[in-house]
């Protein structure tokens, strides 16, 4: 069992093309997003990114976006998970960038993403199947924090184009949570979908990585 010391059922939906009518979707649970354009090719690359607000009173909120790359549905070895405290010489690193840390939300404007994920899905080795987005909140238990004190929102993004194609937001129907899964970018027959999870828990990123283990 893997284990990080140191830091603290989809229903089915119709596929909705990544470039319907030019906006973005809202993240829903059970939303599959299909990345195949209607020539049939690939989106080449798809940026995950997290953006929050600074507290302006209190304790700074430290959220944190990570990604589990899979093999058929689990993480074998730390080469497998991006996160705030991983090495870059990780294997995930040769396939997919990290913009670093934001300790408290002040990287970027807006919505802009304080964190990201850019993922190239042509450079994925054939082996990995999916790779699962998540946000947590760094000490969540010692700081008493949930997703409810910060506004936060996470956005899916064609990374050739910047365009938005989905989006949501963490503040409103996770106000008691301290996990957020995201979604999972999954390799099919056809070519690469996203599909959203948006299912809030309570607990910390070794809890999340139980469930890819």
């Amino acid at each position: 069992m893997i284990n990080f010391s140191g830091f603290s059922s989809q229903g089915a939906s119709s596929p909705k093309k990544a470039e319907d009518n030019g906006l973005f979707l809202d993240l829903n649970k059970g939303m599959t997003l299909d990345l195949v354009k209607e020539d049939g090719q690939n989106l080449h690359k798809v940026d995950v990114g997290l953006a929050w607000d600074p507290a302006n009173t209190g304790k700074d909120v430290d959220l944190d976006l990570s990604a589990f790359f899979l093999h058929r549905g689990r993480v074998l070895s730390l080469d497998d998970v991006m996160y705030y405290k991983a090495s870059p010489a990780a294997a995930c690193f040769r396939y997919a960038e990290y913009s670093g840390d934001s300790r408290d939300g002040s990287e970027a404007d807006g919505d802009d993403p304080d964190e990201f994920i850019k993922v190239d899905l042509d450079r994925i080795p054939a082996d990995i199947d999916r790779i699962a987005f998540v946000v947590t909140i760094y000490d969540a238990l010692r700081s008493n924090q949930t997703f409810g004190v910060v506004r936060s929102l996470v956005k899916i993004e064609d990374g050739v184009k910047g365009k938005n194609l989905a989006t949501y937001r963490l503040n409103t129907d996770n106000s008691v949570d301290t996990a957020f899964i995201i979604g999972e970018l999954v390799r099919e027959n056809r070519g690469w979908s996203f599909k959203g999870i948006a299912e809030g828990r309570d607990g910390d990123l070794n809890d999340l990585l139980r469930l890819y283990s």
